[in-house]
């Protein structure tokens, strides 16, 4: 009969205690904990464990053992006896589980959990550790089951289980349902599939935790893509394979802050039926290093912009961008929606999409009596005037009753008030309020969408202006000096300037720039003109920007 003793074995390689603040640690420098128990049953709840083994080792070598019978205080089922063959006399003098928690704790501290079937052994050891009050073993183990799905094919092992893998790797331990045997086998095949894993680029303990977390694996294999990708920021490129003709189609563009973790996040299990499709495509990953944030994010909508990716949302959503426009080319000029700039006239936008562009040109048309038909007109053009000249809110070029003298003076005071808005601002603002007065809240609630379109329009417009208007413009900001031209961040000093109003092609990117710098303590180190917005209407903007970005209700606490 063997008495169960608990038993620790301390080799003569000193353990290394780490931290695990920093998991981009190489595999070579990680300690490892490889645990095994053996237990009465399937379910923590109403089984206990009857021996625990446990083999602890770093850059290959073993530097401790642990094992023990544990007393589980309660019958051994036959059939596990059959399975384990460990027996209610075996562990009759066994210490109990209270004396083992200890040891395993100080045994397993500063190491990585491993485990085959990991959460099974993490699970059980955790409900015991906190049904008697001890902290839980932080997690994610690391399973050798699941790693082996990742780093083995079906071609390799019918199955993934301990003895298979085993046998697969020809190990010195082979597993037999015994505590510290089944830890050694464990532990030699993590050894052989990390070998294996290295070829798949998993280098580091982050690499090795994101691999055994990953959902699937039919492209898990082309991960080896980055591995020459840096771990620094900028923007990387997901292309198809080169051919005879060039370099292959760009499918997707993106930024990061490490090129290398983001770009291997892709291939760690994203469930996104569009990634599997960008993953079965991609034959080439590359990496374009930036210096900060800000060059990124130009590098990225310019390279969008180029190249108009399939995958990318963005390189689709300019088709959808729309602009306000006072045509001043015609006899009578109105307000229309239009996709681009093209001719003559004033320009409110780009707009996120026609609908918020109708908004905007619907609120100009609450205020300014300008025509609202389509219809093709000359200077002498007659015809029928509509119900809105009968209640004064169109002028009615239509039947000659005002004189084109007049209405040029409503054009040019429509293109005044886009730069000095304070009067349309509040004239909107005063309906809006009257009607909610009145309980016309539907009503109301046209004018503030209306009014909403038009600031974010206008204050847009603004800022866009200075940093377009000052030409050439040197700024310092968050330790570095930025040149741009005309609104063009130069990156090797030959980039072209940008005109107003801006197109929608380039929109993304002057975007970014003013929303990167908004509220960032900025030195004027040289500019061609000095960079500032009018006054006028610009404390009514601010005022109802910071109004609609409340969230709802917050002006009534």
């Amino acid at each position: 009969m063997s008495v169960g003793v608990l038993t620790v074995a301390i080799m003569a390689v000193p353990a290394i205690q780490r931290s695990f603040d920093d998991l981009g640690i190489p595999l070579s420098q990680v300690e490892f904990a490889c645990v095994d128990i053996e237990t009465t049953g399937g379910s923590p709840q109403s089984s206990r464990i009857t021996e625990i083994g446990a083999v602890r080792f770093v850059g290959g070598e073993r530097t401790a053992t642990f094992r023990t019978l544990v007393d589980p205080g309660l019958p051994i089922p036959r059939f596990i006896t059959h399975l384990t063959g460990i027996d209610d006399a075996m562990v009759r003098e066994a210490p109990a589980i209270e004396a083992v928690l200890p040891s395993l704790l100080e045994f397993l501290h500063g190491a990585v959990f491993v485990a085959h079937n990991a959460s099974f052994d993490h699970r059980f050891i955790n409900h015991e550790l906190q049904r008697l009050g001890y902290d839980p073993i932080p997690g994610p183990p690391v399973c050798t089951a699941r790693l082996a799905r990742r780093v083995l094919g079906p071609d390799d092992v019918p199955n993934v289980r301990l003895a298979t893998l085993a046998q697969f790797f020809r190990t010195a331990a082979q597993p037999c349902h015994r505590a510290l045997e089944d830890a050694e086998a464990c532990a030699d095949v993590l050894h052989a599939l990390l070998d294996l894993g290295g070829r798949l680029g998993i280098l580091t303990l982050t690499d090795l935790h994101e691999s055994v977390r990953a959902r699937g694996k039919p492209h898990y294999g082309k991960i080896r893509l980055t591995d020459h990708l840096p771990k620094t920021p900028g923007v990387y490129v997901f292309r198809r394979a080169a051919t005879e003709s060039g370099p292959g189609e760009v499918l997707y563009v993106g930024k990061a802050k490490d090129i290398r973790a983001r770009v291997r996040s892709y291939f760690y299990g994203d469930s996104r039926r569009k990634i599997a499709n960008l993953l079965a495509e991609t034959g080439v990953v590359e990496a374009r290093p930036c210096d900060g944030e800000v060059e990124a994010l130009v590098v990225e909508a310019r390279m969008i912009r180029r190249h108009s990716p399939r995958y990318n949302r963005r390189g689709k959503g300019w088709r959808r961008y729309a602009y306000v426009k006072l045509d001043t080319r015609e006899a009578w000029p109105r307000l229309k929606v239009v996709r681009r700039v093209r001719g003559e006239g004033t320009y409110v936008g780009p707009f996120s999409g026609s609908r918020t562009a109708t908004l905007a040109k619907e609120g100009l048309e609450d205020i300014f009596a300008i025509r609202r038909c389509t219809k093709s007109m000359g200077r002498t053009t007659r015809f029928a005037p509509c119900a809105l000249a009968e209640l004064g809110r169109c002028l009615a070029p239509c039947d000659g009753r005002v004189t084109p003298e007049r209405y040029e003076g409503l054009v040019r005071f429509l293109q005044q008030t886009l730069s000095s808005p304070d009067g349309l601002l509040a004239a909107l603002e005063g309906r809006m309020e009257r009607l909610a007065v009145d309980e016309r809240f539907e009503e109301a609630s046209e004018v503030r969408d209306r009014l909403r379109a038009l600031v974010s329009a206008l204050a847009r417009a603004r800022q866009e202006r200075w940093l377009l208007e000052a030409g050439r413009l040197e700024i310092h900001v968050e330790g570095r000096r930025m040149a741009f031209r005309s609104g063009a961040l130069q990156r090797r000093g030959d980039e072209d300037g940008y005109e107003l109003p801006l197109s929608f092609e380039v929109w993304d990117e002057v975007r970014a720039v003013l929303g990167w710098l908004r509220g960032k303590p900025t030195r004027v180190v040289a500019a061609d003109a000095p960079p500032s917005e009018p006054i006028a209407g610009g404390a009514a903007l601010a005022r109802l920007r910071k109004r609609f970005d409340e969230p709802r209700g917050a002006s009534r606490r």
